[in-house]
């Protein structure tokens, strides 16, 4: 299997890095793991800010924010096959410079228009760092994976989470600037340490670039997730014809690859019926997971009257059971496997999203936050063992493109997760209430919660069709065991 012929190849003294220095390497790939996911919610509580002080309308400043998660997943796939092909160390090292150096002409900007191109260049730098963050970490920890893996699923998780608090309060106190300038003494040091304890190690054959997959791929993707970023604010023709347009390009991209004769794209990887329910599990997961961030402080906040502080202190609780129970389930999926605690988690989070559904306005908050640490328990068990499966089925010398696929694909579920959580919220409540509605209603908590328990109780059936699809994967894993066993036997009876 592609796992085993991974492990075999990190497990090479030739291609190891030196032991001793792999809790600095940890360290770095943490550390630019959380800023880089932060700084694409950081920036959502500044808007307002911002939008004041550049003298811009709502929907212009909103590109701050959209263009980074944009850009990041146009770019992913590519810096992933860099990676392959000129280490994956080196295009990691790039993207913390090119990171480092969009966080001050961000915070140098004086116009939106800089503002926006400022965030496409750091968006750039973010996406070659975490295309190859999982690789390298394969890499360095072929004895425990799990581990260190849900240790980048932990900080994943808090960067998420933190960014809307940590924004809060930078902007409370100091100009909005500052948002970005915390990134610069941190992507310095950074990169300084990276220098001298990561180990770039380029193929020994190093294949051509597909510059026409590149060119397919890019603008597909580009447009597949502007036009869901869109779709946020409602349907149109022209987002449809973006989306449209996209997939077309998506398909033409295929076709291309499976002539080309060194492919952007290792098509071949897919054939695997279980990667590709790796994939699709991870995005429903983190579909319901960007659901739920979005729909649940707008019941603490709206429905029951909690402050904007003590909302965020509710909240905190989600990202601290993943920082507990995280690193906990990659170690455990390192001594049993990485199948059955996935699908524990999964099976979790389902049930906590039911039990979500039917809270009440005035359920007590010594319920409401035990039920949510539940649902997190779900995602936290989840996460680590999931990423250990899809960096398993790397092919040889395909480990950067395997790490960023996994990385899009949570990009996929996290943008679909909003637009499809505030389609079913809304929805919800506009069958409630009896005409459309887009926001929350004043004096009608009874409506809110119409919505939120449609929201997540669909959510919930969601993430169930991936317990299924999970429990297809376990079919397949046994169906080979038979037939391998079936094989040593014929082999004996010889």
């Amino acid at each position: 299997m592609a796992e085993t012929s991974t492990a075999a190849e990190a497990q090479d003294p030739a291609l190891a890095p030196k032991r001793r220095g792999r809790g600095l390497v940890l360290a770095v790939i943490l550390c630019m793991t959380f800023m880089e996911i932060l700084d694409g919610t950081i920036v959502n509580v500044a808007m307002p800010s911002m939008q004041v002080e550049l003298g811009v309308d709502m929907a212009q400043i909103q590109w701050v924010a959209s263009i980074y998660s944009v850009v990041t997943c146009a770019a992913l796939l590519v810096f992933g096959r860099l990676g392959d092909m000129f280490g994956k160390v080196r295009i990691f090292q790039i993207g913390v410079a090119l990171f480092t150096m969009g966080s001050t002409l961000c915070a140098l900007s004086g116009t939106l228009e800089m503002l926006v191109v400022s965030r496409a260049v750091q968006s750039l730098g973010g996406a070659a760092s975490l295309a190859n963050n999982q690789g390298i970490i394969t890499e360095t920890f072929p004895d425990s994976r799990g581990r260190a893996l849900g240790l980048v699923a932990t900080f994943t998780a808090l960067g998420a989470m933190c960014g809307p608090t940590l924004g809060g309060l930078i902007v409370s106190v100091l100009p909005w600037e500052f948002i970005f300038i915390i990134n610069i003494p941190i992507g310095i040091v950074s990169l300084l340490v990276g220098i001298k304890v990561l180990e770039n190690r380029p193929p020994r054959h190093r294949p051509a670039f597909d510059a026409l997959g590149a060119v397919l791929l890019v603008p597909s993707i580009l447009l597949i997730f502007a036009s869901i970023t869109l779709l946020e604010s409602g349907v149109d023709a022209s987002k449809l014809i973006m989306l449209a347009v996209g997939a077309a390009l998506l398909v033409a991209f295929v076709v291309v690859e499976n002539h080309a004769t060194s492919p952007l794209v290792t098509l071949g990887v897919f054939r695997d019926v279980r990667f590709v329910i790796d994939l699709v599990n991870m995005s429903l997961v983190f579909l319901a997971m960007s659901a739920f961030t979005f729909i649940f402080p707008y019941y603490l906040q709206e429905a029951r009257g909690i402050s904007a502080g003590v909302s965020g202190l509710i909240m905190a609780c989600y990202p601290l059971v993943n920082s507990i129970c995280g690193p906990i389930s990659g170690a455990v999926s390192d001594k049993v496997g990485c199948e059955r605690p996935t699908l524990v988690g999964q099976t979790i989070y389902t049930c906590g999203l039911t039990i979500l559904g039917f809270l009440a306005v005035d359920t007590p908050l010594f319920m409401v936050i035990p039920c949510m640490m539940f649902t997190s328990l779900g995602s936290s068990i989840f996460q680590a063992p999931n990423n250990s499966l899809i960096m398993g089925h790397a092919p040889e010398g395909s480990l950067g493109f395997v790490g960023s696929l996994g990385n899009l694909m949570r990009y996929l579920g996290q943008s679909l997760g909003i637009t499809i959580g505030s389609a079913l919220l809304y929805g919800g409540m506009s069958s409630s209430i009896g005409y459309p509605v887009t926001s929350y209603v004043e004096g009608r908590p009874d409506v809110f919660m119409d919505g939120m328990r449609v929201a997540f109780h669909v959510l919930a059936l969601i993430v169930g069709a991936s317990v299924v699809l999970a429990l297809v994967r376990e079919w397949l894993n046994y169906r080979e065991r038979r037939q391998s066993a079936g094989g040593a036997r014929s082999a004996r009876a010889r």
